[in-house]
């Protein structure tokens, strides 16, 4: 709280973030199975029908669970692209079936192999990101280490050419109003079990 005893926008983010973390860890597992199958159908609506690049990342326990998209999207074709965490950075890697993994400073799995260029990321189709939730202008909350942030200012926006920007979240994260700063990007969507939801600036 500031000095004057206002809630500022650091503090406001803190006390969401951990009303989402705490809502997350109390999901059982079969909860989050059932949802992460429900966002794989949903998310693979997304994709081209034909061969197309995503990027996606690979969840942690607690997440909303990606693998199951992964999956589908490498089955049907569409090449996937998943982060890794490199200083300040994230680098994209190709993910394949032959994908080695190690885990990284933050606990998530991350794949060994050759960085691409970041420049390949404006040609992407689609860019899932994680986060904690959105609000109704798609206004994104993520875990605090603005990695996703630096990377998606300096992509194109789909407007502009750029990717479909998607986050990842369970139903009850998408809010009416979530506590933003002026360097906190927007999505184009929102994947939940329960469906897809667009926004507009």
């Amino acid at each position: 709280m500031g000095h004057d005893g206002v809630v500022t926008v650091t503090d406001a983010k803190a006390l969401l973030r951990a009303e989402i973390r705490a809502a997350r860890e109390a999901r059982s597992d079969a909860d989050r199975a059932v949802a992460a199958r429900a966002i794989a159908d949903n998310a693979l609506r997304l994709l081209p029908d034909q061969r197309s690049s995503i990027s996606a990342y690979l969840s942690l326990p607690t997440e909303p669970g990606v693998d199951a998209l992964i999956t589908d999207a490498q089955a049907a074709g569409h090449d996937v692209r998943v982060p890794r965490i490199t200083g300040r950075d994230l680098q994209w890697v190709d993910l394949t079936r032959d994908s080695v993994f190690a885990t990284g400073p933050l606990g998530i799995r991350e794949p060994l192999g050759p960085a691409l260029d970041s420049s390949t990321l404006a040609s992407l189709d689609v860019m899932l990101v994680p986060g904690l939730a959105v609000d109704r202008r798609g206004r994104r909350l993520g875990q605090g280490g603005g990695f996703f942030d630096r990377v998606l200012a300096s992509v194109p926006s789909h407007a502009d050419g750029g990717p479909l920007v998607a986050i990842v979240l369970f139903d009850d994260e998408v809010r009416d109003w979530v506590p933003v700063e002026p360097h906190d990007c927007r999505v184009d969507v929102a994947v939940t079990p329960g469906g897809i939801v667009w926004f507009t600036a």
